[in-house]
């Protein structure tokens, strides 16, 4: 007994079919890749810096609470008595208020410290208080950011008092 034959054009079909999984296969892959990229979040402290103030104006919580360990961090303002803890929620209330809140950062400087990094620079814009006029405000400040896996937690912000910007 002889074993049948294939029909015509039977291996191309196959072959292409095979072809068309591995395409799908690779793009599953670059998808995944891309998607881990992204949850890896920024490579370095500055950039950090600057997203989380770009987070901050956008209302984003979620964008913000990334950079946030669970048990917060500490903030000295130039006007505070003491430093005082900043955690999620402290975000949560501050966006949920109404304030309007248009932050950026400028001239950023980094020191590596091993998994530690100072950034300096300028926050630049304010916080504004509801029914408040906004006011460009230019206050430098230094941020001490610890790497945690693949992102960033924030440590410690210390923010000099603040000038009208120019």
């Amino acid at each position: 007994m002889s074993a049948a034959r294939p029909p015509e054009g039977a291996r191309e079909r196959s072959a292409q079919r095979a072809a068309c999984v591995m395409k799908r296969a690779a793009l599953l892959l670059v998808l995944a890749l891309a998607s881990a990229a992204r949850a890896a979040g920024p490579a370095s402290a500055r950039t950090a810096t600057a997203d989380l103030y770009a987070r901050m104006s956008a209302g984003d919580l979620p964008g913000v609470t990334r950079y946030v360990p669970d048990a917060g961090f500490t903030e000295l303002d130039g006007d505070a008595a003491a430093p005082r803890r900043i955690d999620a929620a402290a975000f949560a209330g501050l966006l949920k208020s109404g304030a309007q809140v248009a932050l950026r950062a400028g001239d950023l400087q980094e020191q590596a410290l091993g998994d530690v990094v100072v950034v300096t620079g300028m926050r630049l814009g304010a916080i504004t208080p509801p029914g408040a006029a906004a006011a460009d405000m230019a206050t430098p400040f230094t941020m001490v950011w610890q790497r945690e896996g693949d992102g960033w937690k924030l440590r410690h912000v210390h923010l000099s008092r603040s000038l009208p910007a120019h």
